[in-house]
This record gives C-alpha cells, sequence and structure tokens, in this order.
C-alpha cells in the first residue's frame, strides 16, 4: 500500500492526465506548499519511508511515522472540512489511514506476542474517520447540481429561484421571460408547488413559454397518491428539494433569489445604452432627477416571499 500511495502521488506531483477530482478543491489545494515543498511530493517522500519500515519489519517505527503522518492528515481534512473537499487528498487520506491501521496491528501483536490478537480503538482514527466521512459528504453534495426548468441553466448568466405560487416570482418571471441570458429554477415552498411545477413542464412540453406556463398553473389540482408518488414526481421532488438547499445554503430564505455569473449581458446593453447617451459636459444632475429608467433591473427589492409569509 505504501509503494502504490507513493506512485500515486509522485504521479500527481508531476501532473497526471487522468481528472481524478470533480470538485472545486484540487483546483484550490493543488499548489500548496510546505517551505516550498509540494505536498505530492512531501506526501511521497513520507510513503517511501513507510514502505522502507515495513520492509524492515520495524512495526513499532512505522506505527509512529504513520501515527504522524494521519495526524497532519488530519490537520488537512479539517481545513478541506471549512473549504472544499479534494477527491485526491481523499484518496491518499485512505491510503495514510490503511497503513496506519496495518502497523498498529502488527506492533500490537509483536508486543503481546499472540498472533491474532487485535489492538483496541484508537482515537486518532475515530478523528479521522468522523473527518472524512464529513468531506466525502460534502463532496457528494457539490455533485448535487441545481435544476432549471427552461433549457438554459448552462449558458444562462442569470438564475432565478422562484416559488410558483410567490406573487413577486410571478411578476419576475412575466417580466423576464423569454431572455435568453436568464435561466429559471423552481422551488418548493409548499406541497401545492410541487403539483404546480410538475404543471408547467407539461404546458412547456407542449411549447407554452414560462411566463404562460405559470399563470395557467396555478388553479391546477392536487393528484392522486398514486400519482403523487409516481417516479417522475419523486424526481421533481428532488430536484426542487436540491434547488431549495442550494437557495438556503446560499444565506437567503426568501424568493425570488437571483445569482449572477459573470456579467449579465442586459447589464452590458443597459452600459452600451448609457455611453452612447453621453453627451457634452453640462451641469451636474442628481441621481434623483435621472432616476434608474436605464437600469434593466430596478437595485431596490421590490418583494420577497418565504413559506405562507404574504410578500411585502
Amino acid at each position: 500500500m505504501a509503494a502504490l500511495a507513493a506512485g500515486f502521488c509522485i504521479w500527481s506531483a508531476l501532473g497526471n492526465e487522468v481528472n481524478l477530482c470533480v470538485t472545486s478543491g484540487c483546483a484550490l489545494f493543488q499548489d500548496t506548499s510546505i517551505a516550498g515543498i509540494s505536498l505530492w511530493w512531501a506526501g511521497g517522500v513520507m510513503f517511501a519511508a513507510l514502505g522502507a519500515a515495513a520492509l524492515m519489519g520495524a512495526a513499532p517505527l512505522g506505527m509512529i511515522l504513520a501515527g504522524l503522518a494521519l495526524l497532519g492528515d488530519i490537520g488537512l481534512l479539517l481545513l478541506m472540512s471549512v473549504t472544499a473537499p479534494c477527491v485526491s487528498c481523499l484518496i491518499v487520506a485512505c491510503f495514510f489511514a490503511m497503513i496506519y491501521a496495518g502497523f498498529r496491528q502488527a506492533a500490537h501483536r509483536s508486543h503481546s506476542g499472540l498472533p491474532n490478537d487485535k489492538p483496541g480503538r484508537s482515537l486518532l482514527i475515530v478523528v479521522w474517520s468522523v473527518l472524512f466521512v464529513v468531506n466525502v459528504g460534502t463532496a457528494l453534495r457539490t455533485q448535487a447540481d441545481v435544476w432549471a426548468i427552461t433549457d438554459n441553466g448552462k449558458e444562462a448568466t442569470v438564475r432565478i429561484f422562484f416559488s410558483p405560487s410567490c406573487p413577486s416570482c410571478q411578476e419576475g418571471i412575466a417580466l423576464l421571460s423569454g431572455r435568453v441570458d436568464v435561466a429559471f429554477y423552481p422551488l418548493a415552498e409548499s406541497e401545492a408547488d410541487i403539483y404546480k411545477a410538475a404543471r408547467m413542464l407539461r404546458l412547456m412540453d407542449n411549447g407554452a413559454s414560462i411566463a404562460e406556463a405559470l399563470t395557467k398553473a396555478q388553479d391546477v389540482a392536487a393528484p392522486s397518491a398514486m400519482a403523487a408518488t409516481a417516479p417522475d414526481m419523486l424526481l421533481l421532488r428532488l430536484r426542487m428539494l436540491r434547488n431549495k438547499a442550494h437557495v438556503f445554503m446560499a444565506g437567503s430564505q426568501t424568493v425570488p433569489f437571483f445569482e449572477y455569473h459573470g456579467l449579465p449581458t442586459m447589464l452590458k446593453k443597459s452600459a452600451k445604452q448609457q455611453a452612447g447617451h453621453t453627451t457634452a459636459p453640462t451641469a451636474p444632475v442628481s441621481p434623483s432627477a435621472t432616476g434608474s429608467a436605464d437600469l434593466p433591473l430596478d437595485p431596490q427589492v421590490a418583494g420577497q416571499c418565504s413559506g405562507t409569509t404574504p410578500c411585502p
């Protein structure tokens, strides 16, 4: 295991061509170094030393080295748990834990003289296991991407998370429907929102715009118990729950919720319009006199909904 882990570290340090990492943690930690030495090279050296200890049968020495390495890895796991997990780092972490457990068991048997004697629980392994599970869960959660009810989720610069029952959401969708750089992400504030979203999907499949589908879906009736638990409805519930969790993790609990990825094209158009209206220098004009007619969106919050709370 030490030889395999050392090879993996050296392969990663030299820049492997296989992308094992599906999270942002790899990019975050790939250039991390200690005293100018890359963590990958440091890991390769440590695994080489552990392999040498194993070949020499020096179980006590190997257990000490592996324990120090595992302690350092616990610090890295703790750092990743509050930043972003690195899948490649988690692979190395597994090697450290397995090698430490092997050395610990060998050292205990050589000390007791019983070939089948097993050591008790290790506090290092317990702490490592908790942090490892936390990081794996975070990595899996980051792969649960949000779901857009429109087809332009990957291209759009503006994301709008909405509840089908929210009046402010309905107003915003009516204003922004048809813009190619706006994608719409439904979430459920109530059970009825799930049925309305299902109705919207059927209407949009038949050619209706999202604004038209949202308006026609307001009077939808609750389906039967069998229809409500159909596979497509269960999948829709999961998708809308992921969208809601995304909004909550972003620090908001109200809709509509806007996200901007890059500079929205609507703002670029507004900037060009304002530049085109530039004239010769005149006396300064106060912002209250000009207003915000040239802005594509009102910067003030016009209304938000949360659960059964009315929109202000």
